[in-house]
């Protein structure tokens, strides 16, 4: 539930962007507008006419803390002209400040997926639909950072390879990499590994060596379901009779 306290500390939090506009004609202020199209963003709302109807529907709540004087949000047109100049790393950043505040209080380790999907909405310079690379926080279902790979001028694991710093200096509490065959690259796994942060990335047959070489160290491991498979029942776990063993497996270390 969004609160008055929270749309304040979303204004605040919004009030590090520089306003680029000039002074003079000047209706609404510029961290309210910003706050307002994110708000409805969060709700699925990408058409400006929509959100004015909306932030008409629900302006008592939301003016003040948001920041606005007048009667009535702005149009959609405004909207839209801020926007064309709204800094869209002055954007991240403040974004990044958000999200850690609202996840002050949140202590664990985080876990996020690595995925590079298309952007169908988004076109680049040539008309051609905008590759994007995604880190998505599994906990509380949001991205945390994007990035295009386009730009870039590279592939998806050269994507993370080149952003990772910035990402892990922005959430130091990740902790844990997740995603496809495409990341099992070794220059890419040595840098995670420098950065003192885990991986758990999928292997395919089509690299043999890393698939051999983990079928070898893996051998003789015991086999083990998965916790849900499991029940608890007066202390003691009990399973069904193709669950196989419940003893806890040794650790392995592999080096590939």
């Amino acid at each position: 539930m969004v609160t008055a306290s929270t749309l304040s500390d979303l204004s605040t939090i919004f009030s590090q962007i520089n306003d680029p506009r000039k002074k003079r004609g000047v209706r609404h202020p510029f961290q309210g507008v910003v706050a307002l199209v994110f708000l409805g963003l969060l709700g699925r709302i990408t058409e400006m006419a929509v959100l004015v109807r909306w932030a008409k529907a629900h302006w008592e709540d939301l003016r003040e803390p948001l920041g606005f004087t007048r009667e009535k949000p702005p149009c959609d047109t405004t909207i839209s002209r801020i926007l064309a100049k709204l800094s869209l790393a002055e954007f991240q950043q403040a974004f990044s400040a958000w999200l850690k505040l609202a996840l002050a209080n949140y202590q664990e380790r985080w876990t996020a997926a690595i995925d590079g999907k298309t952007c169908r909405q988004g076109l680049d310079a040539e008309g051609s639909p905008v590759q994007m690379l995604n880190v998505f926080l599994h906990t509380i279902k949001v991205t945390l950072d994007q990035w295009s790979i386009g730009n870039d001028k590279t592939n998806e694991p050269g994507c993370l390879k080149n952003h990772l710093a910035e990402l892990l200096a922005a959430y130091p509490a990740l902790q844990l990499l997740t995603g496809d065959a495409i990341f099992a690259q070794r220059p890419l796994l040595d840098v995670i590994a420098s950065e003192g942060r885990d991986y758990l990335f999928q292997i395919k047959a089509n690299q043999p060596e890393v698939f051999n070489a983990l079928q070898l160290c893996f051998a003789e491991a015991s086999s083990q379901r998965p916790a849900h498979e499991t029940t608890t029942k007066r202390g003691v776990i009990a399973k069904s009779a193709d669950f196989g063993s419940t003893s806890t497996p040794p650790i392995i270390s592999a080096s590939v």
